[in-house]
């Protein structure tokens, strides 16, 4: 059987996103970004982008934090805004409007709904805080409650995007994507919400190179594969922004280039 090649160069991936659409992130507090499609992004100008994300980013401007103060931000759905200082500050000047955040759990089964094609989740957590008046001015209106079987639950609608980005170690050249480590998430759940779904890898390998039982995302649901940064170069990124925040041993953080 003869599969096809989805691999594409990051320009030639990013050619459906257009200024005004939603776009999901795959990430959790900056590990698993998509650095090179991120870069690439921040120097599109594409802008008006309603970006939906477990989280802001990591702090110190790294990769995705960036987005708040490019100005191609409209719109943030996720859980908190409080990893980074352009995000913080984005919200307390209304730079991005922020409805409402979600409980983690929430926002991971909100994107679950959309990856499965469902009408919305009954959710119970928050009933009692989060419904109260004056919590969320910019929604316009109270949260939806549903009543079963003597409980309230919030009605929760599922999130979708135009285009999803995710971020795994390793795709075939049809999309079958391996993660490793913290990037492992909701990648395939974000993946599987988009209309669109680019993975940016560090290795590309050909079909079958990846055991079946290691496929933590179908290349069914990827549109795009695009090569990022080596595994040694992604590791010094890191490594760098860990440096420049104090957060490693001095020892490490001697090492690192200035």
């Amino acid at each position: 059987m003869r599969y096809p090649n989805k691999v594409k160069t990051i320009d030639e991936a990013l050619q459906p996103l257009r200024s005004g659409m939603r776009l999901m992130l795959g990430e959790f507090v900056g590990a698993g970004e998509a650095a090179c499609c991120i870069e690439a992004l921040l120097a599109s100008g594409i802008g008006e982008l309603t970006l939906i994300a477990n989280t802001p980013g990591l702090r110190g401007g790294f990769l995705k934090a960036r987005l708040f103060t490019s100005g191609q931000l409209a719109e943030f759905i996720g859980t908190h805004v409080g990893t980074t200082d352009e995000s913080t500050s984005a919200y307390l000047t209304d730079a991005v409007r922020v409805a409402e955040f979600f409980p983690m759990g929430t926002w991971a089964e909100k994107v679950r709904a959309g990856a499965m094609g469902l009408g919305g989740v009954l959710i119970p957590v928050g009933i009692g805080i989060l419904d109260q008046p004056g919590v969320f001015p910019a929604r316009g209106a109270p949260k939806e409650k549903l009543g079963l079987d003597g409980r309230e639950f919030f009605v929760e609608r599922p999130l979708t995007a135009d285009v999803s980005i995710i971020k795994g170690w390793r795709a075939d050249t049809f999309g079958n994507v391996e993660f490793r480590g913290t990037s492992l998430q909701n990648q395939r759940d974000i993946a599987m919400a988009g209309r669109y779904t680019i993975v940016e890898v560090n290795e590309i390998v050909e079909v079958g190179a990846i055991a079946p039982e290691r496929v933590g995302c179908p290349g069914v649901f990827v549109d795009a594969v695009v090569q990022g940064l080596t595994l040694d170069a992604q590791h010094a990124l890191y490594k760098a922004q860990w440096a420049k925040l104090g957060r490693l041993p001095r020892d490490e953080r001697a090492a690192q280039p200035a």
